[in-house]
């Protein structure tokens, strides 16, 4: 059986080699991006993410090789990126040399950081190789999320999991947090931004719209919800500031709002989400640090209690590189017992996440890294110097959007402002999550896709780059 496995692999490979740049990319994401839950997250006891970065590898291996069509992009993030890179690898020869910790738990813990900031420059060299290949991904991610969609919908109806993503139970409701979501986020604000600017959409575009919307209130998730209201909010300021929005669009933005309200009402929803949503912007007044007893069923003082021990820990053990690219099971015990908060080493989906130590008076083995709060993982890895180095591209990209709005996308004036807005979501949700850390391959590819924004005025139907990317209707 073995042997027939390894003649499919071989076969498959094959195949793999024979594809243009563009569909390897495509192949290789789908397994970065785990089947996109349509299959198990681990094949012969390794998980898919690994199967795809070795084909992502590959496919860098050609497309730096391959002459590239169009120069490289000049932007001040990506220069902060590479240093960052750069920063990044001395990290990880500290490691080696100065920590001594041990050579393949080291590269294992690094693989995440390393591949997924690298694919930012694989991704920019594909699409100087084969410039269509942006769009091309885009249409297909935008496919993949449009027909998923609904079947999240139908889990909630059926009350049975039917995706191999995140899902769990929220008051009798199936709780689903499918991995596609960004991807989902990033066409509601191209949508959104092409009907605030425009006024006119097509009908599969309202329909998808309508599913995004449906999609992330399934979560029932407080950091979510609170990341679309602050996204969708930064949209309307930044179309203002842009004097592209048109206020008999913003009109009927608000009439669909109060439409899906009525829905939600309707169905039963509107309770358990409008709760979610407001309990969670209540904690964001909260100053409940307290690390005795139950937090309040929440878990946002949990991760600043986190990310506060986590920097300080980093501080004391070297304020520059932190503890390094340390593997969670390479953490000294007496490091282990300083810990106060963390996530439950080996728990179940029923323990809580970034909590203290002390929570109902257990105790618990919690992990040095955490999938709740990414900061806290960025320093342990990186140290202050890192943080600072990653906060250098985070404001770089943001000043840069907004001291360059004359600045112009290949596919217009909607994706470049969604793809800002949803790498702005992502920064938001490092407080909420592993973004720029562990799943670095979804903003890489984002931010891959704005370098393709260049200097100058021009009209959004003008065709750039010789016509190679056509600034028409993205996702229809």
């Amino acid at each position: 059986m073995t042997a027939l496995y390894l003649s499919l692999a071989a076969i498959g490979f094959g195949l793999f080699l024979l594809l243009q740049p563009k569909v390897k990319a495509l192949v290789a994401y789908f397994l970065m991006m785990q089947f996109f839950d349509v299959a198990p997250s681990e094949l012969f006891g390794m998980y898919v993410w690994d199967y795809g970065a070795i084909l992502m590898l590959v496919l860098a291996a050609e497309v730096f090789l391959r002459k590239p069509a169009l120069r490289r992009p000049k932007h001040g993030y990506l220069t902060a990126l590479r240093v960052f890179l750069g920063w990044m690898v001395i990290c990880l020869i500290w490691s080696l040399l100065v920590y001594r910790y041990p050579l393949m738990h080291t590269i294992k813990n690094a693989r995440y950081m390393f591949l997924g900031y690298f694919m930012t420059l694989v991704f920019i060299r594909l699409f100087m190789v084969q410039p269509e290949s942006f769009e091309f991904l885009m249409k297909w991610f935008y496919r993949l999320t449009f027909m998923l969609m609904p079947v999240v919908v139908l889990q909630y109806v059926l009350h049975k999991p039917l995706l191999f993503g995140t899902v769990g139970e929220y008051e009798g409701a199936i709780r689903a947090i499918p991995i596609f979501l960004p991807f989902c986020l990033l066409n509601l604000w191209i949508i959104l931004t092409k009907f605030l600017s425009s006024g006119r959409l097509a009908i599969p575009e309202a329909i998808y719209a309508a599913l995004v919307l449906v999609t992330v209130a399934l979560t029932y998730t407080r950091g979510i919800y609170i990341g679309v209201i602050f996204t969708a909010a930064l949209l309307v300021w930044t179309m203002f500031r842009d004097h592209t929005l048109k206020p008999s669009s913003m009109f009927s933005v608000v009439l669909v709002g109060i439409l899906v309200l009525a829905v939600l009402l309707a169905s039963g929803l509107a309770a358990k989400v409008g709760g979610r949503a407001i309990s969670g912007l209540n904690l964001l007044g909260s100053n409940d640090t307290s690390s005795t007893g139950r937090v309040k069923d929440d878990t946002f003082n949990g991760r600043l209690g986190l990310a506060a021990e986590r920097f300080a820990l980093a501080w004391d053990q070297n304020p520059m590189v932190g503890y390094g690219f340390i593997h969670e099971d390479d953490v000294p015990v007496d490091l282990r017992s300083k810990l106060k908060y963390g996530t439950v080493l080996g728990g179940t989906a029923a323990d809580p996440t970034a909590f203290s130590r002390f929570y109902e008076g257990g105790h618990y083995m919690l992990g040095l890294y955490t999938a709740d709060i990414a900061w806290a993982d960025i320093v342990i890895c990186t140290g202050w110097v890192g943080v600072l180095l990653f906060m250098a591209v985070a404001l770089s990209f943001a000043l840069g959007h907004y001291l360059n709005k004359d600045d112009i996308h290949p596919m217009g004036y909607a994706v470049r402002t969604g793809l800002f807005l949803q790498l702005a979501m992502l920064l938001l949700l490092m407080f909420d999550g592993n973004n720029f850390y562990s799943v670095m391959h979804i903003p890489a590819f984002l931010l891959a896709g704005y370098s393709l924004t260049h200097h100058g005025r021009a009209p959004v139907k003008t065709n750039v780059q010789a016509g190679q990317l056509r600034p028409a209707n993205l996702i229809t």
